[in-house]
């Protein structure tokens, strides 16, 4: 159960997202015989990869680290690890990276979730009172109710876009 709310919890920051991006850069830019990314390229990986994000998770862009950032991490793994990187160890940076982001994305569908859910829990109320046999049933669903049911179906609504692409 633990492991589904935090799922759960995972896909509406976005991480899932995030990991998915991760592992189609990885795979576009790794060696084929190897299976590890050039550390040349890290730069090259991670501007891929924000743009991935920036056109698929809601919310403002997200900026890339900086140059400065990428150099040291570069010099980290060419001191570890010469022949190049896994791909566990880019999505961990990549995470590190995008946290920070990730926050503002979940913000953002909060926010957007909470400010439409009321009029949509009042208007399908009233939209079901006026249905017949389902009238009574409806009037006895408390308006709080239909505000939380709305509002986590609004933050999973969002995911729809990024997860078909």
């Amino acid at each position: 159960m633990a492991q589904f709310f935090g799922r759960m919890w995972d896909r509406a920051q976005g991480k899932l997202y995030v990991v998915r991006i991760c592992d189609k850069v990885f795979n576009e830019l790794a060696d084929k015989n190897t299976q590890l990314l050039d550390i040349s390229s890290l730069h090259v990986a991670t501007l891929m990869v924000y743009n991935s994000i920036n056109k698929q998770l809601a919310g403002p862009h997200k900026d890339p680290p900086c140059m400065n950032d990428v150099a040291k991490q570069m010099e980290h793994y060419k001191k570890e690890t010469p022949e190049g990187i896994t791909q566990d160890e880019f999505r961990r940076l990549i995470m590190e990276w995008v946290r920070r982001d990730l926050r503002l994305v979940l913000a953002n569908k909060a926010a957007v979730a909470i400010m439409a859910a009321p009029l949509l829990a009042v208007t399908a109320k009233n939209a079901g009172k006026q249905v017949p046999r389902v009238g009574p049933a409806v009037e006895k669903v408390p308006t709080p109710l239909l505000f939380t049911v709305f509002s986590v179906g609004l933050m999973f609504l969002q995911d729809i876009r990024a997860g078909k692409q």
